[in-house]
């Protein structure tokens, strides 16, 4: 039996991918993590998404896609700043930091992400404000609109590149399908 697609389920359907996105890009993988990723449940619906978990979850695994992680987020050279002050003013700690201090005024974040405007709490704070929504009949839209506008739709750009400079299947795959998911959340937020 299908579960019935209501706005409800469709918005934590989405804030559930909000999050996972959201902990891609604060954390890396761990063998735990890995191990939870391969829950068969779990595997079809990244599997669903186009996303590959890996297939081992060892030592010698979480060191190759924690390499990969490093290249890819933190550099030091040729690789994707998860911030969207540097994507859009070219620094840090830009005009975009004013505006995620009046949203964090109002959502606050499970995560401890001291940089305020990076990708990976702004994706977690877009998934409370959905499950706030879900909730509340809706009840906030506007916030999620905004938002989105404001802080998500910038990300397309990064996990485009991100996807580009990924050299395991996991962190390809995750940031090929999060670059779709950003792209099809314009339909609800545009």
């Amino acid at each position: 039996m299908e579960a019935e697609t209501t706005p409800r389920n469709d918005s934590l359907s989405r804030a559930g991918l909000y999050e996972f996105f959201s902990r891609v890009l604060l954390t890396e993988l761990d063998v735990e993590t890995i191990r939870v990723y391969q829950d068969e449940e779990l595997r079809e619906t990244l599997k669903s998404l186009g996303i590959i978990v890996p297939a081992e979850a060892n030592e010698d695994t979480v060191e190759e896609l924690a390499i990969d992680y490093c290249k890819i987020l933190i550099g030091p050279k040729d690789f994707c700043p998860p911030f969207q002050s540097v994507w859009e003013s070219g620094h840090m700690q830009s005009y975009v930091v004013d505006s995620m201090d009046e949203y964090l005024q109002v959502v606050q974040p499970v995560c401890d992400q001291s940089i305020k405007d990076h990708a990976g709490l702004q994706m977690e704070l877009m998934s409370l404000i959905l499950r706030y929504e879900a909730d509340h009949d809706g009840q906030s839209e506007g916030l999620a609109q905004s938002f989105y506008r404001n802080h998500i739709a910038w990300m397309e750009k990064l996990f485009r590149r991100a996807a580009g400079l990924a050299a395991t299947d996991f962190y390809n795959t995750a940031f090929q399908s999060a670059e779709k998911f950003i792209a099809l959340e314009s339909e609800y937020f545009v």
